[in-house]
């Protein structure tokens, strides 16, 4: 499998492998923000957010169609609320980057397998990019208590 390095330099690259990849981002998105769903601490919900408008370069150069994928809003109680959109599929070293920001905290949410392969998310604060760790659920208690 190509990872995203190989794939943004590939003479093979075609219309129909970005839109195969879209749709696999927007799947991975999904399946992602039902977990992330099932995690939630206590006196917490989660809300379908506005979609995000997606038109990232690769599909720009292959005249692909820009999309509205979805993103997650968290809430709790206390009127606080925690944003996942996503940042962009396209990113050197991840599957994809989602951006999860409340009021004063900023994490990263990455997936670092290969293209079209099952997901492995691995998540850290935005200011400290090389650390991370397996995103799991007593990581999403942790930063949402």
């Amino acid at each position: 499998m190509k990872t995203v390095l190989d794939e943004v330099i590939s003479d093979g690259i075609n219309a129909d492998h970005i839109n195969r990849r879209v749709e696999d981002w927007e799947c991975r998105l999904n399946a992602l923000y039902c977990t992330v769903t099932e995690w939630l601490p206590e006196g917490w919900e989660a809300r379908q957010g506005v979609p995000a408008h997606m038109h990232e370069e690769l599909m720009r150069k292959f005249n692909v169609d820009s999309k509205k994928i979805p993103t997650l809003e968290l809430h709790n109680r206390s009127k606080s609320v925690v944003k996942l959109v996503p940042h962009a599929l396209w990113i050197i070293g991840s599957n994809g980057r989602i951006d999860m920001k409340g009021r004063e905290s900023k994490y990263f949410i990455v997936d670092t397998a290969e293209n079209f392969a099952p997901a492995k998310w691995e998540a850290g604060r935005l200011e400290h990019r090389c650390e991370r760790e397996v995103l799991s659920r007593e990581w999403i208690r942790r930063i949402l208590n």
